[in-house]
């Protein structure tokens, strides 16, 4: 009953991603950001002209925030089965748990800045708070990313219970996300909070993690749930 529970709980990382993406880019309009580098009154009038729709945004992105925890589960859940890897899989589990409230926090400054009509200035700050704290939190992340790449990686039994070259990927894409937690440093170009390497790489290797990480569990748990279920008629034949 675990592993079907956990076979459950991974797709909430899809859940996460679709409505996490689709808040941000169809709902509040804040894929492509405002660059770094907008004036107040531009800021204001991002405010003033999707208020509602900022607002409706940042309450799905905050539930599709949400949803990291039951994903980080999921992922603990096959971490744990590595010999020697237990510590790391409450390592990731902790790390994901901090960065949904990460990615919260920012999330609430967003909805405090579009709550009200106030000073030009303080609204410019909100909305900069948020996209720094938004971009310069994904150290949590990374964490969680080494700690998987790791456990996967110390695993030397013949058949190993995640494929080596996933712990490769994760620890790729922990290298790939680290512009983001730079984007303090530009307000220009491509290591800017809306930059291409700034944003869309780091953004880019998250999405491609989520959909790998999720297929790759999935057909784990749908493997062992299905020797599980074998092992008695087996037993019972003998």
């Amino acid at each position: 009953m675990e592993m079907r529970v956990q076979r459950v709980l991974i797709w909430s990382g899809v859940a996460m991603i679709v409505l996490w993406l689709g808040a941000f880019l169809f709902i509040a309009g804040f894929i492509p950001p405002s660059a770094p580098s907008s004036t107040a009154d531009v800021i204001v009038n991002l405010y003033n002209n999707r208020s509602n729709g900022i607002k409706l945004g940042m309450v799905i992105s905050m539930l599709g925030s949400a949803l990291l925890v039951p994903y980080a589960v999921a992922i603990s859940g096959q971490l744990k089965r590595i010999d020697g890897a237990r510590a790391l899989a409450d390592i990731q589990m902790v790390s994901c748990a901090l960065l949904s409230l990460e990615f919260i926090t920012p999330i609430g400054v967003w909805m405090a800045a579009s709550f009200r009509g106030r000073p030009e200035y303080i609204t410019e700050a909100l909305h900069d708070l948020g996209w720094i704290l938004f971009m310069t939190v994904i150290w949590s992340l990374f964490v969680q990313l080494v700690a998987i790449g790791v456990a996967i990686l110390i695993d030397r039994r013949p058949k190993p219970i995640l494929p080596r070259w996933l712990g490769y990927l994760n620890l790729w894409v922990a290298l790939l996300i680290i512009p983001a937690g730079c984007v303090l440093f530009f307000k220009n170009g491509p290591l800017a909070w809306n930059g291409l390497v700034g944003l869309y790489v780091p953004l880019t290797a998250f999405v491609v993690w989520f959909a790998t990480m999720t297929f790759a569990i999935h057909r784990n748990l749908t493997r062992q749930i299905e020797e599980a279920e074998c092992r008695p008629a087996h037993h019972g034949n003998q």
